[in-house]
């Protein structure tokens, strides 16, 4: 059984409701998550999470193609490392979003951080590494584990977009509390990665049938 009809046959016994109103995004699915990424990969893609924080797509891009220049081409552990503050800067990144980008740099260059052996840990303990490095978050850490790691198990109660799709599903008032949320969110376990996808994915069709 594929990683897809697993996650499928256990919303359809856990939680009929989101099974039956989520079924028309069900095929969209992939059958599994994310496959293998190199070291180099993972962080990149974890620099690219940090730079579209609050960012639009377009905006975001632009930055990330900016600072890749400022770091010679190519955005590593030792390009970013070797980079000044102030190139980062003029690039586009925020104060903040510079300072974060160096603390994941030193990690990995120190051997703090090993992205590819976040695969191989639990959830919480992935999380719990990823956090201690300054700058990052919640929302951060969830997108990039999500993501770039593929793991099965993960939920943002702090993505607006997960929020308003369950509101939506589950005729919550506007600004459900986030125990709320996540009371819902823990029938899927351990599945709610693919549980975000098929939220993420209700909430896109309906903005995108909305504009026309």
């Amino acid at each position: 059984m594929t990683s897809r009809a697993a996650a499928l046959q256990h919303f359809k016994r856990a939680d009929p409701h989101f099974y039956r109103a989520t079924r028309a995004y069900h095929d969209a699915l992939p059958e599994k998550l994310s496959g293998k990424r190199t070291r180099a990969q993972l962080f990149e893609s974890l620099v690219a999470t940090v730079i579209s924080q609050q960012l639009g797509v377009a905006v975001a891009d632009t930055i990330f193609a900016r600072a890749e220049r400022a770091c010679g081409g190519s955005l590593t552990s030792l390009s970013i490392s070797k980079t000044s503050p102030e190139k980062l800067r003029a690039a586009g990144l925020s104060g903040a979003k510079t300072k974060t980008l160096k603390a994941i740099a030193t990690a990995v260059e120190d051997g703090t951080l090993d992205l590819l052996a976040l695969k191989k840990l639990p959830e919480k303990e992935a999380a719990r590494k990823l956090l201690g490095i300054w700058g990052l978050g919640p929302w951060s850490v969830e997108m990039f584990m999500l993501f770039a790691l593929g793991r099965s198990d993960v939920f943002s109660s702090g993505d607006l977009g997960l929020v308003r799709a369950m509101e939506t599903i589950y005729a919550l008032p506007k600004g459900a509390s986030r125990e709320t949320v996540l009371a819902i969110a823990d029938t899927w376990s351990p599945y709610r990665t693919y549980a975000c996808l098929l939220l993420w994915r209700s909430r896109d069709t309906k903005a995108g049938s909305s504009t026309r």
